[in-house]
């Protein structure tokens, strides 16, 4: 079976491509912590996803870290101030560099264990300059050149939307992953502005919502 390291975040999305992806080939969840304010919640997420569907390809999660408040100084996504809210568009949700930052880090851990496929959850909505096709395939490239190892990155939803996922895998506990940008209590706040894409992908999806949130919907 061929073996993938999927960028795992603990939400819908790359839930649901760690699950799909396991029917066929030997997959390895790993999830960067960079500093950012709801990641203690999404690892716990995440865990609690990965045990309840306990799949014998899918390899124990893998736990790196790389620091960015240095970086990243004041953001919104260190800090918590200010966090996008309901409505706000994807545009304005954007971490610099963020996937550079992970195919790098993830590439080396990959270099080190016989792995050459990365897989990512990005959607056909993604805007941002390193979550395009073009940037899927050259970096990686360039990645695996510096280390002298062979890596692609593989990201089998780019055309896809998350209604569509929560149609087709509406059989998952979607309810255990995390899409939040300030959760409460280790769940899901209802205020940021990725409860609210997530809340309106169920509403479209025609698929009852499982989620708990801490704030209804205004």
């Amino acid at each position: 079976m061929e073996r993938i390291a999927v960028l795992a975040s603990g939400g819908l999305d790359s839930c649901v491509l760690i699950a799909d992806l396991a029917r066929s080939a030997e997959v390895t969840p790993i999830h960067v912590s960079m500093g950012l304010v709801w990641e203690a919640a999404e690892v716990a997420a995440l865990e609690r996803f990965l045990g309840a569907i306990a799949r014998p390809s899918i390899h124990p999660l893998v736990k790196l870290t790389m620091p960015v408040q240095s970086l990243y100084g004041s953001h919104w996504s260190v800090t918590g101030q200010g966090v996008p809210p309901l409505g706000t568009p994807d545009e304005d949700v954007y971490l610099p560099g963020r996937n550079v930052l992970l195919f790098s880090l993830v590439g080396i851990w990959c270099s080190l264990h016989n792995t050459s496929t990365m897989a990512i959850g990005s959607l056909s909505c993604n805007p941002f300059p390193d979550g395009t096709p073009e940037f899927f395939q050259t970096f990686p490239a360039a990645v695996g050149q510096g280390l002298n190892h062979p890596l692609r990155v593989i990201a089998p939803y780019r055309g896809k939307e998350k209604i569509e996922l929560i149609r087709n895998f509406a059989d998952l506990p979607l309810e255990l992953s995390l899409t939040c940008l300030t959760p409460v209590n280790g769940g899901h706040c209802g205020r940021c502005s990725k409860c609210g894409e997530r809340r309106q992908a169920f509403v479209d999806a025609g698929v009852k919502d499982p989620t708990l949130y801490a704030a209804s919907p205004q």
